[in-house]
């Protein structure tokens, strides 16, 4: 990342892409996103991938680095104009909150482990 100041203007640069990295023979084996949005219940963001496929896992996402204050549909309207996918979270089907990890199947819905309780 790579933050500066052009002509009044606050200027983050993010790169899209990064290398994946095999860390058992230090080499470079491709690349990846670096970046996806995140709908997390009424949180929008922009948040970055870390690569796992040295461990046969998906990536996992970091905090978000920038948050969006506008409605779901323009957010997904921006993802798509900046070529970035979106990683939306499970709602609880009682409570309504985002499920973060491991969630249990009840009544035809995911349910959060303090709903479950």
């Amino acid at each position: 990342m790579k933050i500066t100041t052009e002509n009044g203007f606050l200027v983050i640069r993010v790169p899209l892409k990064q290398d994946i990295y095999n860390p058992y023979s230090d080499s470079v084996t491709g690349q990846m996103d670096a970046c996806v949005g995140v709908i997390s219940g009424n949180e929008l963001g922009i948040a970055n991938y870390i690569d796992m496929s040295y461990k046969d896992k998906a990536p996992q996402l970091t905090p978000n680095f920038l948050n969006f204050w506008g409605s779901v549909n323009e957010f997904k309207s921006l993802c798509k104009q900046l070529k970035i996918d979106i990683y939306e979270y499970p709602l609880c089907s009682k409570c309504h909150k985002p499920i973060y990890g491991a969630c249990t199947w009840k009544d035809g819905g995911e349910v959060c482990f303090k709903c479950d309780k």
